[in-house]
């Protein structure tokens, strides 16, 4: 048997996809016991008989008719006839004491021994229809036959030539009375079942039957028709009522067409037992999984699992779907090549006229390629915002924290020469150690900020070579040791005699703007520790940068290093910074192949570790 044909077997064969069928049909279906026990009832009967589907499965048969006795007379009726199938009238009661008269259609279903086992029928609510027929009895007239009837069609006839059709039927068909009055009643049958209409007229047929009648604008229009003899002024008519069951006909041909329709559906569609285990699977389930049918048959989805999904993401879906409801959520899968792909994936119990879960559905849509546009339009965004942080910050410095400097040095210079004869050489000398001092910080920030142009341009020749770790610190301290004098601060080193593979220059740079950084937030006569430790096993060296001074709000933290929200403070001093250092650090440890962090707690102070390798792979 072809995989098409397990796929409509299964589908065609599954009883709840039947009762979900039934369930929406809008006449009454029903299966009993012999004895009266209802077995099943769609929300349609349960609805006439203005009870709940719950409070109708309490219920027995007899407990439905106004007279118990109609009950058993109609059992024994089916029970001495020999055709399997019987429509009656019959007379029952709604829960609210309302008694209405409807059509049994029974099938008497039967073992192989010939017993009797259940009764399947539908019933159909014929109280008004009972009532208009008892009206025409007493009048007797026909025409009132036609006025009180208006949701079927209905038409009169006498051996085949209409005599009167009511509204309905004008409507219904588009033919007016004055035109069908006289016609044979076969002219207006599709020619597919004229010769069932002519056995049904030769005969004299009374009962349900469908046909397909022909409309005045040539559409075709199905059927169910009930024809019945009637005596008007002592005259024999048959006169035929039918309604419109387009919509009962569309219902059948999607249970027929349903299998093709799973099949041909772009999206997986997998059916797992209570145990889990995959009951079937549809042609997209193979073609995105790369398993086949017999493959995936009685294996567990976990096939497919990858360890992205947590065991939380695995309980939240079990207790969703255990409780009747219906999980949705994305999973990174696993093909059976081994590849990964993304699924939007719906996941519903199956529940029966019961209210019993008995199988589990899953639909689910291969949505990788979304998932790649979505994390490159994510990257996309980053990328913008980096870009236009970076384009900022290189503004405010040239604008504020370069211009300033450059400014003062120029007033200086102007001063100095306006007074130069009037000053003694003392003042002069000081007006000199200012200069240089403006000079060699306004040198030292136009040289990071050049150094993080070119790396920001791709444009930085970064060459790792062997260098004394304990060197580069000394050259450091060396050029920060006249701001820690200003401020009586010690620069205590305990740093290895170690080399390692970095690029000298910019490790000297992250060195000396820790070093700043420390000098510029510690308090007057404190300390500055510069310490290193080795990790052999691992191949790193980790240098730290220690003070007691201010220290971080815990809330700014995690700003240091991004330069979308990179933040400059006084230092105890009033020292004025860029926020640069720190996110130019970062980059520089980064190209190293190193990481840097931060430990701090506000008014103890501040420890800087940058870790870099030993021995860098990339000499």
């Amino acid at each position: 048997m072809t995989n098409e044909s397990k796929n409509i077997n299964y589908l065609q064969g599954d009883e709840n996809i039947i009762r979900a069928i039934t369930d929406q049909l809008p006449i009454g279906v029903y299966r009993t016991s012999i004895g009266g026990k209802i077995i099943y009832a769609n929300p349609a009967l349960a609805h006439m008989l203005e009870y709940t589907l719950e409070e109708f499965y309490q219920l027995s048969v007899y407990d439905l008719f106004a007279n118990r006795d109609d009950r058993e007379e109609e059992v024994q009726s089916l029970m001495t006839h020999t055709e399997i199938s019987k429509s009656k009238e019959i007379l029952l009661k709604t829960k609210n004491g309302k008694e209405i008269f409807v059509k049994d259609s029974v099938n008497v279903i039967k073992d192989h021994h010939g017993k009797m086992l259940y009764f399947d029928g539908t019933l159909e609510d014929i109280t008004e229809r009972k009532k208009a027929s008892e009206a025409l009895k007493e009048s007797e007239a026909r025409y009132k036959i036609l006025t009180d009837i208006t949701i079927e069609g209905i038409i009169m006839h006498k051996d085949g030539i209409i005599v009167d059709a009511n509204p309905s039927a004008q409507n219904m068909t588009g033919y007016s009375s004055e035109y069908a009055v006289g016609r044979n009643l076969l002219e207006f049958i599709h020619p597919d079942y004229a010769e069932f209409a002519k056995s049904i007229l030769n005969t004299g047929f009374t009962g349900t039957f469908e046909t397909v009648l022909i409309c005045s604008d040539g559409s075709s229009l199905d059927v169910e028709a009930e024809a019945k003899d009637v005596f008007v002024d002592k005259y024999e008519y048959k006169v035929v009522a039918f309604r419109d069951i387009t919509k009962k006909k569309k219902i059948e041909s999607e249970i027929l067409t349903l299998s093709t329709a799973v099949k041909q559906s772009p999206t997986s569609i997998v059916i797992t037992g209570l145990d889990g285990l995959i009951e079937y699977v549809n042609p997209k389930f193979t073609q995105v999984t790369g398993y086949s049918y017999e493959e995936a048959i009685g294996k567990n989805p976990n096939i497919l699992k990858t360890e992205h999904t947590k065991s939380e993401d695995y309980k939240e879906l079990w207790e969703t779907i255990s409780k009747g409801e219906t999980w949705t959520g994305e999973f990174l899968n696993k093909r059976k090549d081994g590849t990964n792909y993304w699924e939007l994936a719906s996941i519903s119990p199956i529940i029966d006229e019961n209210g019993n879960t008995i199988k589990y559905l899953a639909v689910k849509e291969d949505i990788t390629e979304r998932k790649k546009t979505e994390a490159a339009l994510i990257k996309s965004e980053q990328e913008l915002i980096q870009a236009n942080a970076t384009k900022n910050m290189f503004f405010s410095i040239i604008a504020h924290d370069l211009k300033g400097p450059i400014g003062n040095f120029i007033q200086l210079l102007n001063l100095l020469k306006e007074s130069f004869n009037d000053i003694s050489y003392d003042e002069k000398i000081d007006y000199l150690n200012i200069l240089t001092g403006l000079s060699q910080k306004t040198n030292n920030l136009l040289g990071d900020l050049l150094l993080w142009a070119r790396i920001q341009m791709n444009t930085l020749e970064f060459n790792i070579e062997k260098v004394n770790i304990k060197t580069i610190v000394k050259n450091s301290v060396s050029i920060v040791e006249e701001k820690a004098k200003e401020k009586n601060i010690e620069i205590i080193l305990e740093v290895e005699d170690l080399y390692i593979d970095v690029n000298e220059n910019s490790i000297k740079t992250v060195i000396r703007n820790l070093l700043s950084n420390s000098i510029k937030f510690s308090h007057k006569n404190s300390k500055v520790e510069v310490f290193t430790q080795i990790k052999v096993q691992d191949n790193l060296v980790q240098i730290f940068v220690k003070d007691n001074g201010v220290g971080i709000p815990k809330e700014d933290i995690d700003k240091l290093f991004k330069i979308e929200t990179s933040f400059s403070t006084y230092g105890t001093n009033k020292e004025k910074g860029t926020g640069l250092g720190l996110i130019l650090c970062k980059e520089l440890v980064h190209k190293n192949n190193g990481s840097i962090q931060v430990e701090s707690k506000e008014g103890v102070g501040s420890t800087f570790c940058v870790t870099l390798p030993i021995k860098n792979s990339s000499v």
